[in-house]
C-alpha cells in the first residue's frame, strides 16, 4: 500500500485511479461539500445542483460540438451545454438529493456490513426516503446528505467507520439545528415582525 493510501477508502465514491494528490485534493472538496450541506444545504443545495449537472453537460457539449465544429464547437457546446445541464439539475435537484440519498447509504450498509442485498435493500429505501424528504424537509435532506458524504471522507482519511458514523451523525444534528434557526429568523425578518 503505497504511503497516504487510506486502509478503509469506500471504492464507490474514491475511484481507484485518484490517488495521491488528486485523491487528497478530491476528498477536501468533497469535504467542503458535505460541510456546506451540512451547515448551510438550504442555501447551497440548488447551486451544486447547478454547477454539477452544467460542468456534465459542458463535458458533453464539448464533446458533441468538437465533433461538428472542431475548436469553434467545442465552446460553444460546453457554453450551451454548462447552461442546459445546469437547468435541467436545478429542475432534477429532488431527484438528484433521492439518488444521492440511496447510493451513499448503499456504499455505507455494503462497507458496514459486506452484504450486498442489505446494502441494495438500504440503498432503496433511502432513494425514496431521499425524495420525500427532499422536497418537505430540504433541512433533513441536505443535512443527512452532508453527513453520509463527510462519513466517507473521513473513512477515506483512515477513521474507523464507527467514530465515522459517530461524528457524522453529531454533525448533521447540529447543522440541521443550525439550518432551522437560520430558516427561522430568514422567515422571522421576512414577515416584518
Amino acid at each position: 500500500m503505497a504511503p497516504g493510501q487510506p486502509v478503509l477508502a469506500p471504492a464507490g465514491i474514491f475511484p481507484h485511479v485518484i490517488s495521491g494528490t488528486g485523491g487528497l485534493l478530491y476528498a477536501l472538496v468533497l469535504l467542503v461539500i458535505s460541510l456546506a450541506l451540512i451547515f448551510a444545504g438550504r442555501s447551497v443545495i440548488k447551486a451544486l445542483a447547478f454547477l454539477v449537472a452544467g460542468l456534465a453537460g459542458a463535458a458533453f457539449g464539448a464533446a458533441a460540438g468538437t465533433l461538428v465544429l472542431g475548436f469553434i464547437g467545442t465552446v460553444i457546446g460546453a457554453f450551451v451545454g454548462f447552461i442546459i445541464g445546469g437547468l435541467l439539475g436545478l429542475l432534477l435537484v429532488h431527484l438528484g438529493i433521492g439518488l444521492a440519498f440511496g447510493y451513499f447509504g448503499y456504499l455505507i450498509t455494503k462497507d458496514l456490513t459486506h452484504v450486498l442485498l442489505l446494502a441494495l435493500a438500504v440503498g432503496f429505501v433511502l432513494f425514496v426516503v431521499g425524495l420525500a424528504a427532499s422536497g418537505k424537509l430540504l433541512e433533513v435532506a441536505t443535512a443527512a446528505l452532508g453527513g453520509v458524504i463527510l462519513y466517507t471522507v473521513l473513512v477515506y482519511f483512515g477513521a474507523a467507520p464507527s467514530y465515522a458514523g459517530v461524528i457524522s451523525v453529531v454533525l448533521a444534528l447540529v447543522g440541521l439545528a443550525t439550518q432551522w434557526r437560520s430558516h427561522r429568523q430568514r422567515e422571522h425578518w421576512r414577515s416584518g415582525v
